[in-house]
């Protein structure tokens, strides 16, 4: 995982911003996708959206299948490591919902962002799998 300690995690600032502004774009649907880091960066610095083709997109995502294939092929074509997934909650906290937690992959390795717009000002928090519980995570901007 990228980080700088067992409780953190970095991501570039300029994909922070670009990821905020990608999940602004899909309100008030729910936006989603992955986050990857080039073969030799030590930070989050990628983004790549995956569509939502859940049946309720104002409330829940679910991948594309078709969307995440090419997604995932493309990561390992261009050598990127898949470091998270990513998904908004437009009208809510940062925080998993009963929804999210039962969907999730409880997977130690891999991080879980939420980007939430409840406030004017848009909170991105990270978590981490840990004994089946998810775990917020510092975010560090590089």
């Amino acid at each position: 995982m990228t980080s700088t300690s067992e409780h953190s995690v970095t991501m570039v600032r300029t994909v922070y911003e670009q990821l905020i502004d990608a999940c602004r774009l899909a309100l008030p649907e729910e936006a989603c996708g992955v986050l990857a880091r080039g073969e030799h960066s030590a930070h989050i610095d990628r983004f790549i959206p995956v569509t939502n083709a859940h049946e309720n997109r104002l409330q829940s995502f679910a991948f594309h299948p078709a969307s995440w294939t090419e997604v995932f092929f493309a990561m390992q074509k261009n050598r990127q490591q898949l470091v998270g997934f990513y998904h908004s909650h437009p009208c809510s906290d940062p925080v998993p919902s009963a929804r999210d937690l039962k969907g999730m992959i409880h997977d130690s390795s891999l991080t879980y962002w939420i980007i939430s717009f409840k406030q004017p000002t848009p909170v991105i928090q990270p978590y981490r799998s840990v004994n089946d519980r998810f775990e917020p995570l510092l975010l560090v901007l590089a």
